[in-house]
């Protein structure tokens, strides 16, 4: 076979694949749940003596934590149909999740007055706010679906990430107490963590498997399981006020020393819907 006859081969074997059942539009609309991968520890190990406290100082060392929880998911696609089994996607999704951090509570005994108990020097590093702007990947895929009412439809593809927006605002409180009274603050403050422009790409992949069941010639009640992956963006700590004592100077110097947040932006997410097909 000649080289002309073989590319009039594969053109008319397209052209048959293409034309070879019901070509056309279809636009789903999609809802759901996200559930993120993300979780990270730091080891926090502060080394702190207590301005003009005798014995007062502070060397232990806890863990300090972030840990993702998933959130609702929305979404919806558009995608043309060259035949009955194959088609180009173009998906928008909306994840947003949610993050906890947990710190780590360090003690240690001051001899404030000698001959009497001890006091207490409590550092708490508590509960903070993590704030994650909704994401919105923005995806190009290669979609295939069997035949039938009821059919099995896989897709995958690139997807981009716009826009990556984090803040974290994390307080520390430093305490003291013993007598058998209340504790007072010594320094209290607050660090936060926000992107840093390193360059990193936000590019990735998704891929996705599901069913869908045909109740009428142009409409379907679809499910899909879907992991989308992107690189790890990294965001640093950095003090949100200058101090206002010499030992809250001392508490942000320490937790400065943090290693910065690499966020994975990995995530699953379990969808359902409907699809119009004309």
């Amino acid at each position: 076979m000649g080289r002309a006859a073989a590319v009039s081969t594969v053109a008319i074997f397209l052209g048959t694949a293409v034309t070879a059942g019901a070509q056309g539009w279809e636009i789903s609309i999609l809802a759901g749940w996200t559930a993120p991968t993300f979780e990270e520890q730091f080891v926090f190990s502060p080394e702190i003596d207590l301005p003009d406290i005798p014995g007062g100082s502070i060397r232990q060392s806890g863990e300090f934590a972030l840990k993702a929880k998933g959130s609702f998911a929305f979404g919806g696609s558009v995608a043309y149909f060259f035949n009955e089994h194959v088609a180009i996607e173009g998906r928008i999704d909306t994840i947003d999740f949610d993050i906890d951090t947990v710190g780590p509570r360090f003690e240690a005994d001051v001899d404030l007055i000698p001959g009497l108990p001890l006091a207490t020097a409590v550092l708490d590093v508590g509960m903070g706010t993590v704030n994650v702007e909704r994401l919105f990947p923005l995806s190009v895929n290669l979609k295939a679906r069997t035949g039938g009412s009821a059919r099995f439809v896989a897709s995958g593809g690139l997807s981009y990430l716009p826009r990556v927006r984090f803040d974290a605002f994390q307080p520390v409180s430093l305490g003291i107490g013993g007598f058998g009274l209340p504790a007072f603050e010594l320094a209290s403050v607050v660090l936060e963590a926000g992107a840093v422009d390193s360059g990193e790409s936000r590019w990735g992949f998704n891929v996705g498997a599901g069913v869908e069941i045909q109740v009428s010639p142009s409409v379907a009640i679809i499910g899909d399981v879907r992991v989308h992956s992107f690189q790890s963006q990294t965001f640093s700590w950095q003090r949100s006020e200058e101090p206002s004592s010499p030992i809250e100077e001392i508490l942000l110097e320490e937790l400065e020393k943090l290693p910065p947040i690499e966020v994975e932006l990995i995530y699953f997410q379990v969808t359902g819907g409907v699809a119009f097909r004309f």
